[in-house]
């Protein structure tokens, strides 16, 4: 009898764990918007489903898209690498909620070690001017040269990721957002370039990547380099090139982050741009970046946040970034990423509300954290403030 009594009190007590492990009132929000945000978002969901029992449904069609469905209601959030230019909605914040690098890869089988290339070589390759990989101004940046290259601290931490506990490497960062170099490499490089055709591939879609990369080529080329890159950046990317891209043989659109990976990673003498996990996960090389501080910097999480540091915080919560501004260890295409969601003001479904609010925090404080090897910048400091500040206004 004993026995049963405890089989009896046992079970009550299992059934009472599940229940409080389970929320009472589980529902789903709809999001839609940036590729540059798929990686992230598709594992990290999974995480953020297993914690709180809420479902998070998101379509990656593009930055604009993205702001498209969030003017038209048509969404309870939306993901966006670039703010508003026009079309602002009735009631918008904006939520930035990680940052990434937007790496530059490439196809070039017989190079085995990775390129090196200037802001103004960049943009007159994107620009069409130059049109094979064996151009003197890509041999100069790779043929006898020294290369500086950032070694930043980093440091082990422990996550739990599909219920187990796993160790990620993550950088070091200060209480203003800044990693830590701890010293500087010199190498001298000499990169044989094949005598092989460049394919470009771009986004056709209304891309915030392809807004931000462009406010890169127009940005760090300012001064004496402005010619290489004159028009400003435009969400749609042939709209900024400097040349008429539309009957070039050399470039290909092509509509979405994963369609311009798989196009370079189907095409030998192909480049493109996108957040670094699309070249990662295509087994893409990336090219090292030229900085405003003279060196090569390959794209990463610590890079991203160095040259972050230098930028200036909007009152609305975006960040306009400083392209010339000489910091050691930046990578200079880096991009802080938006959550676009509603204030009280628009009074929507509270139940809902409280399910973005509760997204959006995961996805600051948690999802970088738990996958690291995606890119994405886990945000410190006065960002990371602003970001809490943001989700606050969510009701």
């Amino acid at each position: 009898m004993k026995f049963r009594k405890k089989i009896a009190v046992a079970a009550l007590a299992t059934s009472a764990l599940i229940l409080t492990s389970v929320p009472a009132h589980a529902g789903s929000i709809n999001g839609s918007g940036a590729t540059f945000a798929q990686p992230l978002i598709d594992v990290c969901k999974v995480e953020f489903t297993k914690a709180t029992g809420h479902t998070i449904n998101y379509t990656a069609g593009g930055s604009g898209k993205g702001r498209t469905d969030f003017t038209n209601n048509l969404v309870d959030f939306a993901a966006s690498d670039a703010v508003y230019t026009s079309g602002f909605p009735a009631h918008l914040e904006y939520a930035p909620v990680y940052a990434a690098p937007i790496a530059i890869f490439y196809n070039l089988p017989t190079v085995k070690e990775p390129i090196n290339i200037s802001a103004e070589t960049l943009a007159q390759i994107f620009g069409g001017e130059i049109t094979k990989w064996n151009d003197p101004r890509i041999i100069e940046e790779n043929q006898n040269v020294t290369i500086k290259t950032p070694v930043y601290k980093t440091k082990k931490e422990v996550v739990t990721v599909g219920g187990k506990k796993v160790t990620k490497t993550v950088p070091v960062l200060d209480k203003n957002g800044n990693p830590t170099v701890l010293r500087t490499t010199s190498k001298t490089v000499n990169i044989t370039l094949p005598n092989q055709a460049i394919t470009v591939y771009y986004r056709t879609d209304s891309s915030g990547t392809s807004e931000q990369f462009g406010k890169f080529l127009q940005g760090a080329n300012a001064g004496k380099n402005a010619g290489v890159w004159p028009k400003t950046a435009s969400g749609t990317f042939a709209n900024s090139t400097p040349n008429n891209i539309a009957n070039s043989f050399n470039f290909q659109g092509a509509s979405g982050s994963a369609l311009v990976a798989a196009g370079v990673k189907g095409k030998i003498g192909g480049i493109g741009y996108g957040e670094l996990s699309w070249a990662t996960d295509n087994k893409l090389p990336v090219a090292s970046i030229k900085n405003a501080a003279g060196e090569f910097v390959a794209p990463s999480a610590a890079g991203t946040s160095a040259f972050l540091g230098g930028g200036t915080i909007q009152a609305n919560g975006s960040l306009v970034a400083d392209y010339v501004k000489a910091i050691t260890g930046a990578y200079s295409i880096g991009t802080a990423s938006y959550g676009l969601v509603y204030p009280e003001s628009a009074k929507k479904d509270p139940e809902k509300q409280k399910i973005v609010a509760e997204w959006h925090t995961y996805l600051l404080e948690q999802c970088p954290k738990k996958f690291p090897e995606k890119g994405y910048v886990a945000l410190t400091g006065p960002l990371y403030d602003k970001a809490k500040a943001q989700i606050a206004k969510i009701k």
